[in-house]
């Protein structure tokens, strides 16, 4: 916590099952109350300035009579989560006066909005199943706070002084009726609203009888929260509505839903042997490179991994290194019609033998061979990751129009699609590759922990380079072909190096054996004639975090990505950005912010976005810091993974490959 000025703790034990039993209030006990305690006197012994705790609307009260609910109000707590909240205020206070940390309590009625649980997910999952509900003679208010909503009163909450050591109620307003509530998300859904007569009283008894009396209580009961105080004193007005705030949670809710990872982690395979997956792409650096997180994660998961690729060096390592794997030659040329229909039947083979559960398919053609095999051997899962589709902007339109032809016609080989890049998930929605139903945006991501900026580190790579401290270092790391935009990067670097002294430009990369674009060994010779050692060139290293330390400026003047990885890469190591205004890199780097964006192709806009960063350092370094913060938010691999494995638990479950 060293050098944080505030805290919002937000961390809880919520809904806990009954099937614990008398362990239950000490769980309550122990995380939201002694934990909360512990992390305040962690805070005061850090120098944190302000502490925001969210607590709960409950420690006011479980429902509201005449009047609404206000931080005032109290009531004799009964369950073991109001307690716990209540506890964690009563220590917090105590912690406050003693030491001087500034304390703010917030006490939230129901937060809803994209990925919202509990009761407000059940709601949203039976409207949209058409189930009729007995809430049409209800006139019940219920407050609630959408979680946008929250994050602007939080934000009040962390930074204006006149809060400090205050208590606050906060919700959007005005309220409503859970009839009301269930109208707007059925029409927003394109529903009529299901709803039918049925006395309230009876509803509470047969809540009681089935074990459900909070949960059906707290949705025929009137709960009104009073902000009037808080939007007084922080002069607060809740931004989003009831009509956008449904609007955005239904969107999320019909296109991006995914079970919980408690739900994920109740899915077992149906029978006694593990879950069988096949990673399929066309060439082995894929699958060291990129795949291998995925298939760690799968394999920690108890899922039994085989991965198939083209032979090669990597393939050795990944078998030295105890991965499964069989090498079957995936040719990326389109018209090499006789290694195919040999890849194919090699696949088919392969998919009938071992029987898999899921054929995870990478790559265009490898994926486009995969799924047509793992269909006609019965696979019952064929799941796509676009790691960025083979058509894009600067394709004659002819062509493009082909290769989404080609996509479109294996719709019916795929029954679910992953894309790294939004615009990718945008487009095969679009052009009828897939369903909107079908397929998920599941973004990019790297290793927090490897690539960190470390100074010493930094300072050790760029003496191994012999590089000194004066130098402004340009760097690209990609494969060595034209492609990739390296023949405008080493004329940028000429016209750069002219001007700039103390510029040097690093390549990073080397060329597949399978690449089948240009090399540029040509124009990579005549430029180190005339820069000589202010531009290096390392081949392929693994030790990528280290060189990217060493650099001062990040390029990629890539033609066509996907969602590059390489920039998330450089972001994370906290280096601004110079990227082309291509798919997948116009999703990663935001303009004036982390970095700028130059067209393809573009020698003189290359060099007046270099020069503009050499000139003003300051600048490349605030850039810096804003895309590690992006980064961190956006691309961190955990969350992609986990992403991925919530999707093939659910679709599995829904085969009834897996069962709760």
């Amino acid at each position: 916590m060293a050098g944080i000025d505030c805290i919002i703790h937000l961390a809880a034990v919520a809904h806990v099952t009954s099937q614990m039993g008398s362990a239950t209030e000490e769980l309550y006990q122990s995380v939201n109350m002694t934990f909360t305690r512990n992390l305040a006197d962690a805070a005061v012994i850090a120098g944190v300035k302000r502490f925001v705790f969210i607590s709960s609307i409950k420690v006011s009260g479980e429902e509201s009579g005449l009047k609404a609910l206000s931080e005032v109000d109290s009531h004799l707590l009964s369950d073991p989560y109001s307690k716990s909240k209540q506890g964690a205020e009563k220590a917090l206070r105590l912690i406050e006066k003693q030491s001087g940390l500034e304390v703010v309590i917030v006490r939230p009625p129901l937060v809803y909005g994209p990925r919202v649980r509990a009761n407000f997910g059940l709601l949203l999952s039976a409207i949209r199943a058409g189930v009729p509900l007995p809430f049409k003679g209800l006139q019940n208010k219920r407050s609630m706070i959408y979680v946008k909503n929250l994050v602007s009163a939080l934000e009040l909450c962390a930074t204006q002084p006149e809060l400090a050591g205050e208590t606050f109620t906060v919700s959007d307003f005005p309220p409503v009726t859970l009839n009301e509530l269930v109208s707007k998300i059925s029409l927003t859904m394109g529903k009529t609203p299901r709803t039918f007569v049925f006395p309230k009283k009876v509803l509470l008894i047969l809540g009681v009888i089935f074990g459900k009396r909070q949960q059906i209580s707290s949705m025929v009961t009137s709960l009104e929260v009073d902000s009037e105080r808080f939007c007084k004193i922080a002069h607060w007005q809740p931004s989003y509505g009831l009509e956008k705030s449904i609007e955005e949670t239904v969107e999320w809710y019909l296109n991006e839903r995914l079970p919980s990872p408690h739900e994920v982690a109740e899915f077992r395979r149906v029978g006694d042997l593990p879950l069988k997956i096949c990673q399929l792409c066309a060439v082995d650096f894929t699958l060291f490179h990129l795949l291998r997180p995925l298939i760690d994660s799968m394999q920690a998961n108890g899922w039994d991994v085989t991965s198939v690729c083209s032979d090669g060096k990597y393939a050795n390592k990944l078998s030295a290194r105890g991965y499964r794997l069989q090498t079957i030659s995936v040719s990326r040329n389109l018209f090499d019609m006789a290694t195919h229909l040999s890849a194919l039947w090699k696949i088919f083979k392969l998919c009938r033998q071992e029987k898999f559960d899921v054929l995870h398919v990478h790559t265009p053609i490898a994926a486009l061979l995969g799924r047509i095999a793992g269909r006609l051997a019965g696979v019952p899962l064929v799941v796509y990751t676009a790691h960025g589709f083979y058509f894009h902007d600067q394709m004659p339109k002819v062509q493009y129009r082909f290769y989404v032809i080609l996509e479109r016609l294996s719709r019916k080989l795929t029954d679910f699609l992953f894309t790294q890049s939004q615009e990718d998930a945008q487009t095969a929605i679009a052009e009828r590759i897939v369903d909107k139903f079908n397929v998920l945006c599941i973004g990019n991501g790297v290793s927090t922990e490897i690539f960190m900026p470390d100074a010493v580190e930094r300072a050790r790579a760029r003496l191994t380079l012999r590089l000194s401290d004066g130098d402004f270092v340009i760097g690209v790391v990609a494969r060595l072909v034209k492609e990739k935009g390296l023949v405008e990067f080493l004329m940028a670097a000429l016209a750069v190096g002219s001007r700039f002294p103390q510029a040097k430009f690093i390549l990073v990369g080397d060329r597949l054996p399978s690449d089948h674009n240009a090399s540029i060994e040509k124009e990579l010779r005549e430029t180190q004639d005339i820069l000589g050692s202010r531009l290096i060139v390392t081949g392929y290293r693994e030790d990528v975090s280290s060189l990217l330390g060493a650099m001062d400026l990040f390029c990629l003047p890539s033609y066509r990505e996907g969602m590059p990885r390489s920039i998330i890469e450089a972001m994370m190591m906290s280096l601004p950005v110079v990227s082309t205004d291509i798919r997948g890199a116009r999703e990663e780097v935001v303009p004036g912010e982390t970095g700028l964006l130059v067209p393809t192709r573009d020698v003189h806009a290359l060099v007046d976005a270099f020069t503009t960063l050499i000139s003003d350092p300051d600048l490349a370094v605030r850039m810096g810091r804003a895309g590690r913060e992006r980064a961190l938010e956006l691309y961190d691999e955990k969350k992609v993974i986990a992403r991925q494995m919530e999707v093939f638990s659910a679709l599995l479950a829904k085969k009834g490959r897996l069962k709760t």
